[in-house]
């Protein structure tokens, strides 16, 4: 019984990686509204989540008792129920209000059909914010009055600040000659069911951290072992997240510092800018590995590419002050800064895969596959916030929190690729060192492709082309 769960859990994994990812290569060629009516809104698609879920946790009963991996479990099971309530109950849509001040309350739904509101929607006034300089546009304020035949009320809706209205939520999609296309959804159970889970699993992942019992532990424990480390050599984690600053720094941060503070926006608008954020962590993260000559070549490395990446984004870099008006949140930079740590952790062990590989030491494959399996737990966690995070900035400006977007899904396909090595009692393949360094070299390509890939070949609401 416990194997048949056990193949049934992975194959559905397989399976629906597979799916997603030539989902999006068919979005590419017969578009969204394609893929969402035969993929994603699919029954068969709903059942194969369905399953997967089932057979993990019966699976995960079989074999396991801990606690903490199963509050992990239970958790994305809860993310799974709020996103099957989402697709059950959920209603999206637009309607236009217009400057006359003519009461509305009917919508058109995504589908095409029509959809009505409890209550009668007016557009009072549309004020457009600008940045100090008065040159560009920051912000619009609207102004909106909801009569539901009892009281009238008056609400403001704003870019990355929705109008919510008895159950409703109206984001602001286009603004035109004062008339107002908003995005209308409600959605309220399962975008709290969803966040619930989004939080569960984000602290289940800090107890797997500090759960003696757990792999991670353990690993931390063994590498600090072969190491012989000093009493500041073994807090490896809190070195490569504190770190401390360096001349290699210099660069990124002075660009970084002066977009700030021209643009008065974080700078992580465009893929330049992401390339100057990933050189900073890579360069920080390199002068923060104080480890004796085991990994004298991941510090060089590393180094070496946080100079590439400052290179190949000062080549093409864009000076202009003309930022998307959505961006202009502060979830930009905590979205982008918590994906560019994750991305950083995953090509260090992508580096550290390369060089174990190419040391043709058994012995020495085997300590960096340590260190590798040590990058690849903060780097998971991290990925999963920040898709977390995506989420919610997702539901305050466009109203739902996930869209099936193709840099949505490439970044579950990611996260799914590099969540597998984790199972390497169930897949003892995985066990294996050589096979470790190899995996750790896909799940870098995909990351690749969700950041380069996506933006210039499938394109979506996330393209920063």
């Amino acid at each position: 019984m416990r194997k048949i769960f056990r193949f049934l859990s992975f194959a559905c994994l397989g399976v629906l990686v597979i799916v997603l990812v030539l989902a999006t290569l068919f979005e590419k060629f017969y578009g969204h509204s394609f893929v969402l009516d035969n993929v994603y809104h699919s029954l068969w698609f709903v059942v194969l989540w369905g399953l997967l879920a089932v057979s993990a946790m019966i699976y995960l009963l079989c074999v396991s008792r801990r606690k903490s991996l199963l509050l992990l479990h239970a958790a994305l099971v809860v993310v799974l129920l709020g996103a099957c309530i989402s697709f059950l109950t959920s209603e999206y849509g637009e309607i236009m209000l217009t400057s006359d001040r003519v009461q509305a309350s009917v919508y058109t739904t995504a589908k095409g059909e029509l959809g009505k509101l409890p209550f009668r929607l007016q557009l009072d006034r549309v004020e457009t914010l600008y940045s100090p300089g008065g040159e560009l546009l920051r912000d619009y304020k609207v102004l909106l009055v909801a009569d539901d035949g009892n009281a009238v009320e008056e609400y403001v809706a704003a870019l990355n600040s929705p109008a919510r209205i008895k159950g409703y939520t109206f984001c602001i999609k286009e603004v035109s000659d004062g008339n107002v296309m908003l995005m209308v959804a409600h959605d309220s159970l399962g975008r709290a069911v969803s966040y619930t889970g989004y939080m569960m699993v984000c602290l289940t992942f800090l107890l797997l951290f500090f759960d003696r019992r757990s792999c991670f532990c353990g690993m931390f424990r063994e590498w600090r072992g072969k190491r012989g480390a000093t009493r500041r050599e073994r807090s490896l984690l809190l070195t490569i997240i504190l770190g401390r600053m360096g001349r290699v720094l210099a660069v990124p941060l002075i660009i970084i510092s002066l977009l700030w503070y021209r643009r008065g926006v974080f700078p992580a608008a465009n893929v330049t800018e992401t390339l100057v954020l990933l050189a900073s962590v890579m360069a920080l993260m390199a002068l923060s590995l104080n480890l004796k000559k085991g990994t004298i070549f991941l510090r060089r490395a590393l180094l070496v590419t946080a100079c590439a990446a400052v290179v190949a984004a000062v080549c093409c870099f864009d000076w202009d002050n003309n930022v998307q008006p959505i961006l202009s949140t502060p979830l930009l930079a905590i979205h982008v800064t918590t994906i560019i740590v994750a991305y950083a952790l995953l090509c260090c062990a992508a580096i550290n895969a390369v060089i174990a590989l190419c040391s043709g030491s058994g012995e020495r494959i085997a300590s960096l596959a340590v260190l590798g399996r040590l990058l690849l737990y903060p780097a998971t966690m991290l990925l999963s916030a920040g898709i977390f995070i995506g989420a919610v900035w997702g539901s305050l400006s466009w109203g739902r929190y996930w869209g099936w977007d193709p840099k949505e899904v490439w970044a579950l396909v990611t996260l799914l690729v590099c969540a597998l090595p984790f199972h390497s009692r169930s897949l003892p393949f995985l066990a294996r060192p050589v096979v470790f360094h190899v995996f750790c070299l896909v799940a870098f390509a995909a990351v690749l492709f969700t950041w380069f890939g996506v933006n210039y070949l499938l394109g979506g609401l996330h393209s920063y082309n």
